[in-house]
């Protein structure tokens, strides 16, 4: 029982190890070739223009990014919802009513 505890918790931490070296080499990657395109912009246009324009693509890269990371979390919680909601036929009547009134309470505050 305790082997195959300890084998997950190998793998895990193996996983976790190799997820967090690719994460690091993308960073240094990202880095490389966020200097080379810097460069590339200085050669065809002035710092300023060239800085604005890197300066945009990140940030619009990153609201994009908070934007697919919101939607994808809230269709989990709206899926989730309807997984968690028991069937008021098999619940008493008492239990029935609660629930009702905690989802009419919970739906008015949005």
């Amino acid at each position: 029982m305790f082997s195959h505890l300890r084998q997950n918790i190998r793998d895990t931490a193996q996983r976790f190890a190799l997820g967090s070296v690719g994460a690091l080499m993308t960073l240094v990657g990202l880095g490389f070739l966020s200097a080379s395109a810097l460069m590339l912009l200085l050669t065809i246009t002035d710092p300023m223009t060239a800085s604005a324009i890197m300066g945009g693509a990140f940030l619009g890269i990153g609201l994009l990014m908070m934007v697919a990371a919101r939607s994808s979390k809230s269709d989990h919680n709206r899926h989730h919802r309807r997984e968690v909601q028991p069937k008021t036929d098999e619940m008493p009547p008492l239990a029935a009513a609660f629930m009702q009134g905690m989802a009419q309470g919970m739906a008015h505050r949005r």
